[in-house]
């Protein structure tokens, strides 16, 4: 059987469904922009180009499916509300456009998910419950809730009204790129990947189509290579794809529609985070920044004319703060030393001097007399210098070295 014979006859969602959900939007979801990133491309010898899905009103690609749903219930169905689990950003799809479709939307949330996502979603008129530390756990709550309380249970991904809404960003990007070569796509549950491989194979079928996990939760990647995908481990910077098992329905499209599936390491998604904020001057979290960790991590992954969708910006303002002082101690723009002084008045003024000459910046400065030194008459200084990379780095120790300090570099 060929292989387009095999998917029309298995496949739950299909790209007319797709295209009927692309005109039932309409212009209640934003078209957002597609353009390709100059110095991205040059850092990594690729054509790199970004989907700012981080754009859409709620900072997420989720509005397409979450109102595609709502759009599909009956005048009954509304009335009696809907309820989702949701780590933030389906939640925020489904509160927003369910407070301007006057429906009454309930949302369940993992008690980790960061408190920006959490009061955004009680902004738009939703009522939260915050249960289980799992997706799982969550879920399984949001399930009792929902018979408790007679609402509609809109699920974030396993819905074929929610994946053919998510698959509207795939005609938006071939639309928008019509000669894409490969796209590569964050995948938690697999919705989105699912709907929009499904509408890039009936419009550029020739395309390559890559989705990626985060490597501590990897159950799609798992699945799709064959693999027992062992535990997921807490504690991801991609909080909205940590899902421990992706649905049954997108990895049965997933199977047959995506080419390729890959886990990136927590670093590489800092990395990610990290540059886009400083080079493309735009927001993502942990998720929406996963697929650029891929190609960071594997250059090789963006073949020819690469789509790169960003699929959300709602991160939490301590998580970003602590990703961008990480980035910044990696690239070696903020170094900690230690400087072994003598316990005298003017030593410590003429170390700070010298720093000043070298043109280093002291973050941050701490005296330790009890620890680490070689003498009751030294003194250790702990300094954290802003400098502008590893070259700097070495100058600043080197010249300290040479009149006699004794420096002691921290690792990173």
């Amino acid at each position: 059987m060929s292989r387009e014979l095999s998917e029309a006859r298995d496949m739950t969602v299909t790209f007319d469904d797709i295209e009927a959900a692309k005109a039932r939007l309409g212009s209640a979801i934003a078209r957002t922009p597609l353009t390709r990133s100059e110095t991205l491309s040059r850092r990594l010898g690729a054509s790199l180009h970004l989907k700012f899905e981080n754009l859409q009103f709620t900072a997420s690609f989720k509005e397409r499916g979450a109102l595609n749903k709502l759009l599909l219930l009956g005048e009954d169905e509304r009335r009696q509300g809907v309820i989702a689990m949701s780590a933030g950003n389906h939640a925020q799809a489904l509160a927003y456009h369910g407070s301007r479709l006057g429906i009454q939307v309930t949302i369940v949330m993992p008690r980790h998910t960061p408190n920006a996502k959490v009061e955004q979603t009680r902004v738009f008129g939703a009522d939260v419950f915050l249960h289980g530390d799992r997706f799982d756990e969550t879920l399984e709550y949001t399930h009792r809730l929902a018979a408790e309380l007679g609402r509609i249970l809109v699920h974030p991904f396993e819905d074929e009204a929610v994946i053919a809404g998510q698959g509207t960003l795939g005609i938006e990007v071939v639309e928008q790129a019509p000669d894409v070569d490969t796209l590569i796509v964050p995948v938690g549950g697999g919705g989105l990947l699912a709907g929009t491989a499904t509408a890039v194979r009936g419009l550029r079928p020739e395309a390559t189509i890559i989705g990626v996990q985060a490597e501590r939760f990897s159950a799609a990647v798992a699945a799709f290579d064959g693999r027992d995908p062992g535990p997921a481990l807490p504690g991801t910077v991609a909080e909205g794809i940590a899902v421990g098992t992706p649905g049954d329905i997108t990895m049965r499209i997933i199977r047959q529609a995506v080419d390729r599936m890959v886990a990136v390491s927590e670093r590489d998604i800092e990395r990610a985070i990290f540059q886009l904020l400083e080079i493309e001057k735009t927001v993502t979290e942990g998720a929406g920044a996963a697929a650029l960790a891929a190609v960071i991590a594997d250059p090789t992954l963006a073949a020819g004319k690469t789509v790169v969708v960003l699929t959300g910006g709602n991160i939490d303002m301590m998580m970003l703060s602590s990703v961008v002082q990480r980035s910044l101690v990696r690239a070696r723009r903020l170094v900690r030393i230690a400087v072994e002084i003598p316990d005298q008045p003017g030593a410590l003024g003429e170390l700070t001097r010298r720093l000043g000459e070298l043109d280093s910046n002291i973050v941050d400065i701490v005296h330790q007399r009890a620890f680490g030194v070689s003498t009751v008459r030294a003194t250790v200084v702990e300094l954290v210098l802003q400098m502008r990379g590893e070259e700097q780095v070495e100058a600043v120790v080197g010249s300290l070295r040479d009149v006699g300090y004794d420096v002691r570099r921290e690792q990173r």
